[in-house]
């Protein structure tokens, strides 16, 4: 009987034939069956369900079977029962494994409130990671086994019920800033700007964007904030918790720039109907913004050009002292030189003006404005959603100009920023503009 059956196996293995039931194919290739997953909220085992499931294992002969689907499997309803797992902390670990590594996994998060998925990214077992805000999610997790270095394929999609009910969390875009930075400040899970203390002296027109279960606010600082260590008191209302936050501003060395002006062009474009008209008609449009961000990307140059004034120097025209500092870049190039649009925006500004020339100013979201100014040309209208790098005009010298070049603003509001911070990370000054 021994010779028989070893003769039987020996059959099995190198012809196969179609008549071979399911329970054999299991038997003889099990190195080749997909194990059950495990999924696990710090240790402990959460429901699942099993929405799809195919796969198929490469007989000794090269062809492919797909193994019929089975019942779920009886395992899962040894666990103790939680429809909905719920993360309270922020060091709660959601982990998924399973036997065979998938070559591929694709993570799909959706607000079971909405029915929007808010994250749809390829990543690694066995960690996932925890929503970025509260609320009730679906984790659909499909994982892939592509056959092609190993003798098994298949796909398989698990939807895990999650919640999420999470203390806030604070975040500083910088303890350290320099005049003419921008701090940004979040709250993830938070959905309330009432309930959130936030108390500080560095800008007093402070206010809060809400953001899909998290809040977002700026500080801007420039040459009118005084450098100095700020205390910045935070914490939840509802909660009784209070906290301080130190931020210390520097100083920036700020140039002094002189400048010889055809005084008939001062005349007639420094007077009093250019004041009435830039206070009436560019003033007043930095004062609204589209509350959430027109932009994903980072910020560009808007022209090629060469450096010719920073940021916050202060002027002497035809030797006598102005009562501001500039207010943003100085890029000079030849006329007609393409400026592109620094970000994706709404136009809100696009007109001539006695004082600034041909002027486009662009609102980007949450209060960030570029602005152009002493354009020859103007190539979009006020209302106009402009992309990235997309050209708005051209190099000019109308306006109050000594010759041409473009005046780049980039501003919170009506405080003017340091471009450079948005351009490359620092400030751009003579010595390392042509880096």
């Amino acid at each position: 009987m021994s010779v028989v059956a070893l003769s039987f196996g020996l059959y099995l293995y190198t012809a196969e034939p179609d008549f071979i039931m399911d329970r054999f194919y299991e038997q003889i290739y099990s190195e080749q069956i997909l194990a059950e997953p495990e999924v696990l909220l710090n240790d402990s085992p959460v429901f699942f369900d099993r929405t799809s499931e195919s796969w198929s294992i490469q007989k000794n002969n090269g062809d492919w079977y797909t193994l019929p689907n089975k019942p779920e499997s009886t395992d899962r309803k040894n666990y103790e029962p939680k429809p909905v797992a719920v993360a309270t902390a922020h060091e709660d670990k959601l982990t998924v494994s399973v036997e065979k590594e998938p070559d591929r996994i694709r993570l799909t998060i959706v607000d079971t409130d909405s029915g929007l998925a808010f994250l749809d990214e390829d990543v690694v077992l066995p960690n996932l990671s925890l929503p970025k805000q509260n609320g009730s999610f679906i984790y659909e997790l499909t994982m892939e086994w592509t056959g092609e270095s190993d003798p098994y394929r298949g796909e398989y999609v698990l939807e895990i019920p999650l919640a999420a009910d999470l203390p806030e969390v604070f975040v500083f875009s910088a303890q350290q800033l320099t005049q003419g930075q921008l701090l940004e400040v979040t709250v993830n899970y938070a959905d309330d700007p009432e309930d959130i203390i936030f108390e500080q002296s560095i800008y007093s027109k402070f206010r809060w964007y809400q953001l899909d279960g998290s809040l977002r606010g700026y500080l801007p600082t420039n040459y009118n904030v005084k450098p100095g260590v700020y205390e910045i008191d935070y914490g939840v209302k509802s909660k009784e918790t209070e906290l301080t936050q130190k931020v210390e501003i520097a100083a920036h060395d700020y140039q002094i720039q002189y400048l010889i002006v055809d005084p008939k062009t001062e005349q007639e474009t420094r007077n009093d109907a250019a004041y009435a008209e830039y206070y009436k008609y560019y003033t007043p449009v930095r004062n609204q913004s589209e509350p959430s961000r027109y932009y994903t990307d980072s910020f560009i140059w808007p022209v090629n050009g060469t450096l010719t004034t920073e940021f916050g120097e202060t002027r002497y025209v035809n030797d006598l002292p102005t009562t501001y500092r500039h207010q943003g870049l100085d890029l000079a190039a030849p006329s007609g030189t393409e400026i592109k649009a620094t970000n994706r925006g709404k136009v809100v500004l696009a007109r001539s003006l006695i004082l600034t020339g041909n002027t486009i100013m662009i609102d980007h979201g949450e209060g960030l404005f570029s602005v152009y100014h002493h354009m020859q040309s103007l190539s979009v209208d006020i209302g106009e959603i402009v992309e990235r790098g997309q050209m708005i005009g051209t190099v000019g010298s109308t306006g109050f100009s000594t010759g041409p070049h473009l005046h780049f603003m980039i501003s919170y509001y009506t405080t003017s920023l340091e471009p450079g911070y948005f351009l490359v990370g620092e400030p751009i000054t003579y010595d390392n503009f042509r880096e």
